[in-house]
């Protein structure tokens, strides 16, 4: 009797569904946790893992089914009856005040007070003892900002922990991170799971991390519980295989061959202590993968060439021609583009149509004597969604309806738009499910056929090797490497990247 209270769930989501204006978003969903389990919730973009989360977070409230925590049936209205119950949630995006110190973020509206006075000594003292109950190796004094996207994960969790959480729910934990990162993450989370029973629903696009991290593994399609599995027992193409309904046959395009001319060269390029003399070239029709270790320079070089941050020497040339780069006005003026790596923050307006968005870079191109060619406006945009597949009923759809997939290629279209010569992708499939990867890649392999050189900032090893012609590898803001495709595998890069090779 013990055992079975003790292996009894924390979580149970029994036929839960919800319905919005014209959608069934779940369709009678089943979940559950364990006490000390890593259960991996997986589905493509839009299949119901972020709809049936928030529901447990009380973000959103079910139309129908049940929940219940530890065994005891629970209404959740709210994130603070969540938190009540010991759930607690992790996004994506870190929810940490930067100014502050570890300590006062564990503790921020927690602190032990006597009089109204925080007690300093006791909160500083209760923020080690849980940082070495945990297992982490952390600073309570340290800075949240002067900390690695990494640490600051810890932190947030540290911080959940203390609140005697026994759910964490883990939103693409690891989407920021380098392998050596994600590496020192899984050891805090096992270590947590083993000796404070602690469950954990992880939501990741790094498939593989399945089999690195998980026990079980759910697999959501179209709003249902396409079925639970033992980890053990299911292989990586067999959940791609249920994910998507079908089989993905060659994920990773093969590369044509690039032309030899010159798309990019740029010369000795130096910032402060971050970018140390780089230089490289990408031919038309080429992609040259750039990746290193989180804070190697990668998106610092991106930012740099595109004249968004400024340098202190180096030259740029595009099709041979020296250009100004002082300003992105004017490197997009000669043909320079830069997709960020947050397209959904910096590289489209989520609450405008696609045609708008696509407008922006382009009205003044498509300007005379004052007046803007609306119709030239929707005639192109109309083109780039037919040539880029995008899948949006029309124009007019908004950048927030699209899938991560088709946002990064509504990107890709505006500036296409520009006649851009050279694009410079920043982590282009982060956050992009497994079909919108291939659509990406295969997207990427067609520009390549106009001519078109690319640069991809990436910190995803295996994307660097397969699809780059070269990989070039960054150290501490230097090129430590460069590998042809097919030389290097994933643990070739990894050691040139600290610094083993």
């Amino acid at each position: 009797m013990g055992t079975e209270i003790a292996n009894a769930p924390l979580v149970e989501m029994k036929g839960i569904v919800k319905r919005f204006p014209g959608v069934l978003a779940l369709d009678r969903v089943d979940f559950s946790l364990l006490p000390g389990e890593v259960h991996m919730l997986l589905g493509e973009n839009g299949a119901g893992k972020s709809t049936l989360i928030k529901i447990l977070s009380g973000a959103y409230t079910k139309d129908e089914g049940d929940i219940l925590v530890r065994g005891q049936p629970v209404t959740i209205h709210s994130p603070a009856d969540s938190l009540h119950l010991g759930l607690s949630f992790i996004y994506q995006e870190l929810n940490l005040v930067p100014q502050l110190d570890i300590t006062r973020n564990m503790f921020l509206g927690m602190e032990p007070r006597k009089l109204g006075f925080v007690k300093i000594k006791e909160l500083y003292e209760k923020a080690a003892f849980y940082l070495n109950k945990f297992h982490m190796d952390l600073d309570p004094y340290a800075v949240v900002g002067s900390l690695s996207v990494t640490q600051q994960k810890l932190v947030e969790i540290a911080r959940a922990l203390i609140k005697d959480a026994q759910v964490l729910v883990l939103d693409e934990p690891t989407d920021v991170l380098e392998d050596r990162s994600r590496q020192n993450l899984f050891s805090v989370i096992k270590e947590l799971k083993k000796s404070h029973k602690v469950g954990f629903i992880y939501i990741s696009h790094r498939y593989a991390e399945v089999h690195e991290l998980g026990d079980r593994v759910t697999i959501l399609r179209d709003g249902e519980n396409e079925g639970t599995y033992k980890v053990a027992e299911i292989t990586l193409d067999q959940i791609i295989e249920r994910m998507i309904g079908r089989k993905i046959e060659n994920q990773y395009p093969e590369l044509g061959v690039p032309r030899g001319e010159e798309a990019l060269r740029i010369e000795d390029i130096r910032q402060g202590d971050t970018l140390n003399g780089i230089s490289l070239n990408v031919g038309k029709g080429e992609i040259v993968s750039v990746t290193g270790l989180m804070g190697a320079g990668k998106t610092e070089l991106g930012r740099a060439i595109c004249g968004i941050d400024p340098i202190d020497s180096g030259s740029v040339f595009v099709e041979g021609e020296k250009i100004n780069f002082s300003t992105p006005k004017r490197a997009i003026e000669s043909g320079l583009a830069y997709l960020a790596e947050d397209r959904k923050a910096l590289g489209l307006i989520l609450v405008l149509s696609l045609r708008d968005n696509y407008g922006l870079p382009n009205s003044a191109r498509l300007t005379k004597a004052g007046f803007i060619n609306h119709r030239a406006i929707d005639r192109e945009c109309d083109q780039f969604m037919n040539k880029l597949d995008i899948k949006a009923p029309n124009r007019e759809t908004k950048a927030n309806q699209l899938s991560g997939g088709n946002q990064q290629k509504a990107v890709v279209a505006k500036w296409l738009g520009t006649r851009s010569k050279v694009l410079v992708f920043d982590e282009p499939t982060r956050g992009i499910d497994i079909r919108g990867k291939a659509e990406v890649y295969s997207l990427m392999n067609e520009l390549l056929e106009q001519g078109i050189g690319i640069l991809m900032l990436t910190s995803d090893y295996q994307e660097a090797v397969e699809m780059g012609h070269r990989t070039i590898v960054l150290y501490h803001g230097r090129i430590a490497k460069e590998f042809k495709q097919g030389e290097a595998t994933e643990q070739d890069i990894l050691r040139t990247a600290i610094g083993a090779a």
